[in-house]
């Protein structure tokens, strides 16, 4: 059990104090709001103190002489910065995370440095949106796609087309047809219920199922497309923190358009990129969609700060020809009413949880992914150990003992991908690839992964 501060109860810090607290760790929440606070206590049952997370006094109420690590995730970029300083300085937390949205605080070029503010680990919403997007793109037809041991593994999630090749088969068909293709369906969820698969298992029309492989082997993903077409044209709308980083990830590959209202922006947006033709208009004018050629776009993407615009934008888009929409939207309640309307609704809140939960958990837990179903997890973990210290290693998958919500997929040994079988002997520094049914299970594969005293 680890004693933490979250400095900041909005959305990402009370989802963050809630699921850390599930998984049996003692936690304390920081906030100027009581409205905030009082509202948690309804709904979490931890330590609430009200206050500014930067002044002593404050942190001190917190029992900082004590504390394992700190959260910071307030509104402001510059008080997560200062309770960071403040809660190493005096306290000397051991380990200090901060969430900071300034592309300033990011770049290099000025000579800014994490250290300077004693942060151990910076989280970026936007880069990590970047990130989320671009992979996205990067695998036509999936809904969801990451990487896992530095991207040697690929996972990638779709929704089966009705009239494509794997709707009504079985999985061991599947394999038959493409025999040179090492790839491992991890889950399948219908109608929102998961389903652990097997060769026996049948794809059905409009099956959602989460595929692992290396990136040369993600090639059949064009089996579950209407088209074996690449992507090339993209539309970005939002010239902001997330607007501006996709634009210049993508330049490269992709012909790129960006659409921005603001004229300042765009014009400071215009001098950065190098290929993107920026336009300075407003991302739902139909007639700007039209003579932009909107009809030709393969990927429309709504990344402003707007939700309601976001919204509009994409639905607006797909009617006037754009092949596939993604939108970033904040409120839960504004996502569960579109997702039908638009190809991929990307949940901020959930990309950065998901990473702060990788920071946060355990030395061996590499990252974290929100599979966008109820808990659903998938986490890399980096075995420690021999036979006699660890309780995994030396053993086969099938002795682990695994909860039934668990599912290996990958073992990556010496940077080489071992798609699992239950046959596979798990050794010291392995990387696993792991899914989680239900992240209450967490705090069980934590203590299969701990190695007894005397290890280090």
């Amino acid at each position: 059990m680890k004693k933490i501060i979250v400095f900041g109860g909005g959305s990402v810090g009370s989802s963050v104090a809630k699921m850390l607290s599930d998984d049996g760790n003692d936690i304390t929440l920081i906030d100027n709001d009581k409205q905030v606070l009082e509202n948690l206590k309804e709904k979490i049952d931890i330590k609430t103190i009200h206050g500014n997370a930067t002044f002593p006094s404050i942190q001190k109420a917190a029992d900082a002489d004590n504390c394992d690590m700190v959260i910071a995730v307030t509104g402001l970029d510059e008080v997560n910065l200062s309770a960071c300083h403040i809660s190493k300085k005096i306290f000397n937390i051991p380990r200090r995370v901060a969430r900071l949205r300034a592309n300033d605080y990011l770049n290099n070029d000025y000579g800014f440095k994490n250290d300077f503010f004693s942060i151990n680990e910076v989280i970026s919403p936007s880069l990590l949106l970047t990130d989320y997007v671009k992979n996205i793109i990067d695998h036509p037809g999936a809904f969801q796609a990451f990487q896992f041991a530095g991207g040697l593994v690929q996972v990638v999630a779709a929704t089966v087309l009705k009239e494509g090749p794997l709707s009504g088969r079985k999985l061991s068909e599947f394999k038959k047809d493409l025999p040179n293709v090492d790839v491992k369906v991890i889950a399948i969820y219908r109608n929102k219920k998961p389903i652990f698969p097997n060769g026996d298992t049948v794809i059905l029309p409009e099956d959602d199922v989460f595929f692992m492989a290396t990136e040369k082997n993600m090639r059949f993903m064009s089996e579950l497309r209407m088209t074996s077409e690449n992507p090339h044209n993209v539309m970005i709308a939002g010239g902001g923190n997330i607007g501006s980083a996709l634009a210049n990830r993508l330049e490269s590959n992709y012909t790129v358009k960006l659409i921005e209202k603001d004229k300042l922006i765009s014009k400071n947006v215009a001098q950065k990129l190098s290929s993107t033709v920026v336009l300075n208009n407003d991302i739902a004018d139909e007639e700007l969609l039209k003579n932009e050629g909107i009809e030709s776009v393969d990927y429309f993407c709504a990344v402003t700060n707007d939700d309601q615009m976001n919204i509009l934008s994409s639905k607006l888009a797909k009617e006037m020809g754009a092949k596939k929409t993604i939108a970033i939207i904040n409120r839960s309640s504004y996502r569960n009413l579109v997702s039908k309307e638009i190809d991929v609704v990307i949940s901020p809140e959930d990309v950065t949880i998901s990473s702060l939960l990788a920071s946060v958990r355990t030395s061996d837990i590499v990252s974290v992914f929100s599979l966008g179903f109820g808990d659903a997890e998938a986490l890399e973990l980096i075995v420690h150990g021999d036979s006699k210290t660890s309780k995994i290693v030396g053993k086969k998958i099938s002795e682990l003992n695994l909860p039934d919500t668990v599912n290996i997929g990958a073992v990556v040994r010496k940077n080489k991908v071992i798609l699992a079988n239950t046959d596979i002997k798990i050794e010291s520094d392995d990387h696993i690839i792991m899914f989680l049914l239900d992240k209450k299970d967490i705090s069980k594969v934590e203590k299969m992964f701990q190695v007894e005293v005397g290890f280090f």
